[in-house]
């Protein structure tokens, strides 16, 4: 099966680039605007396969193509390929705007292709083990929480919509949909610092989504509280969950577990159930449909702001 690769950045170089040239009965064909990026990428991966120009790649006849190019360019991209016949997977955020995610959604649907994007810690096998446990519990209090040293990005759109989002996505993994009720932000004259968003539940309770750009190192904590338990999740690596009678904890340790850190962040669980999802001709979970949710409780966020702080 040839694959197409759109974008040869750093997320093809650290995620999906490994797993895919890892995997059997796959060819790679790479497509980027630089050719000395494209002849670089095929002598370290030994990838025949690659071209400046989308429509060469899509001449070539791929079966699929991982879009992970900036991503203002995905909707032009993804719909170039869909509409030449390939599926497609998109790196996340799908779009810059629900209504572009929403409309290659719908582009997917007509067209018969499958079209998923990459949140890739819906697949954490912690996370996965943490909704079984869960086992769909209505949360009466939430928190998710996501926290870097430093503010990589100028606004609270920004951040919400290349970073947060994966937050705000496993909020609606956990607790299903709600309604944004407010949004504070903490900004410095040219970077947002800080910002905390406050979610009603369709199930009954509350939940927040929570970020600092000026924590002591990179952190991402889930916490859930609802029907006399609790679930504390440090993304990727533990879980515990406190019940009436007993605790349960489980770790992900790699270097003994013998799980290597992409599938322990999820990335080959994605990629697999892409894989799935292609040979069955199935909609994926999430679908792009389920991407549109997101984008636009994203967006719910950013307008719903009451309060900024100015340090």
């Amino acid at each position: 099966m040839l694959i197409g690769i759109v974008g040869l950045g750093e997320i093809a170089k650290k995620a999906y680039l490994p797993i895919l040239g890892s995997m059997e009965g796959i060819e790679l064909a790479l497509c980027s605007r630089s050719e000395e990026t494209v002849r670089r990428v095929q002598a370290q991966y030994r990838i025949g396969r690659g071209t400046t120009r989308l429509e060469e790649l899509i001449a070539m006849g791929p079966q699929a193509a991982f879009v992970l190019s900036p991503s203002a360019t995905h909707a032009a991209l993804a719909r170039g390929l869909l509409e030449g016949g390939v599926d497609v997977f998109l790196e996340k955020p799908a779009t810059l705007h629900s209504q572009e995610t929403q409309a290659l959604a719908e582009l997917a649907e007509r067209s018969g292709r499958v079209l998923m994007v990459g949140f890739n810690r819906r697949f954490a096998p912690l996370h996965v083990r943490a909704a079984q446990l869960w086992q769909g519990q209505p949360a009466g209090m939430a928190l998710f929480e996501k926290h870097r040293p430093n503010a990589s990005h100028p606004n609270l759109e920004h951040q919400f919509t290349d970073d947060t989002i994966h937050q705000i996505d496993l909020l609606r993994f956990f607790c299903g949909e709600g309604r944004v009720v407010s949004t504070v932000q903490y900004t410095s004259p040219d970077r947002l610092l800080g910002a905390a968003s406050t979610v009603a539940l369709e199930r009954g309770g509350y939940a927040m989504v929570v970020t600092s750009l000026q924590a002591g190192r990179w952190q991402e904590t889930y916490t859930l509280h609802g029907g006399s338990q609790s679930m504390i999740i440090d993304a990727f690596s533990r879980l515990r969950l406190i019940g009436k009678q007993e605790d349960v904890v489980q770790e992900e340790t790699y270097a003994s577990t013998w799980i290597t850190t992409l599938e322990g962040r999820g990335f080959k669980g994605l990629v697999t159930h892409f894989f799935e999802c292609i040979g069955q001709r199935s909609l994926p979970q999430p679908s792009a449909w389920d991407a549109v949710k997101t984008q636009q409780m994203v967006e719910e966020m950013v307008k719903s702001v009451t309060f900024t702080q100015r340090g």
